[in-house]
């Protein structure tokens, strides 16, 4: 999700400019304590890297790291849409009707986890990344497993896949397809209406 090379280069730069400030106030001496320096240079990286950076930077302003440190776009919050299924109800030779569903995706730094929710059953993520393929087009894909909130005998737990391509043309989207493990498959549209990530 995000480029590791560029990532990589700026931790060891960070690193390496800890370490010279380091030693540089604690006198520039070649001794033995150049060790102590180093090791303190290195704990100080990486308690930059974790807390300052992962967890308060990206928390807060995600958006700043698109297209110069990560190639996709933040997709965390909470989305409204669609579902399409060829699923044909028990008993019938009927079609079940559009779902409406909310989906809310969690992106952290170096994670996804997606959750949907109709009024018929939910779903949540257990494998999920970003595919890009060779022309360049980026995707959300995802394995889940969904159970009902009734009416298990004619919609029963199973698990699934979604591959979901994201459109960023002004307005953020999520259009795609979906296959589950009792043979029915569907379309999914998603357009993101908050970055708070909250079905409640």
């Amino acid at each position: 999700m995000y480029n590791k090379q560029i990532y990589s280069k700026f931790w060891l730069i960070m690193g390496i400019s800890i370490f010279l400030i380091i030693w540089l106030l604690r006198g520039g001496q070649l001794d033995a304590s150049v060790l102590s320096t180093a090791f303190s240079a290195a704990g100080l990286t990486l308690l930059i890297d974790t807390v300052v950076f992962k967890l308060f930077i990206w928390k807060k302003y995600p958006d700043l790291f698109y297209k110069w440190l990560t190639n996709v776009p933040y997709l965390g919050g909470c989305w409204e849409g669609t579902l399409y299924s060829n699923y044909v109800i028990p008993g019938t030779d009927e079609k079940v009707p559009p779902i409406q569903a909310k989906l809310e995706i969690t992106h952290d730094f170096e994670s996804l986890h997606i959750k949907m929710e109709t009024d018929k059953s939910y779903s949540s993520s257990y494998v999920s990344g970003i595919v890009i393929d060779e022309g360049k087009q980026k995707y959300l894909c995802y394995l889940y497993g969904n159970d009902a909130n009734e009416n298990r005998e004619i919609n029963p737990k199973h698990d699934g896949a979604v591959k979901l391509r994201i459109k960023h043309d002004g307005e953020l989207k999520l259009e795609g397809h979906y296959w589950t493990g009792r043979s029915t498959t569907g379309k999914m549209e998603f357009v993101r209406k908050t970055k708070k990530n909250s079905l409640a």
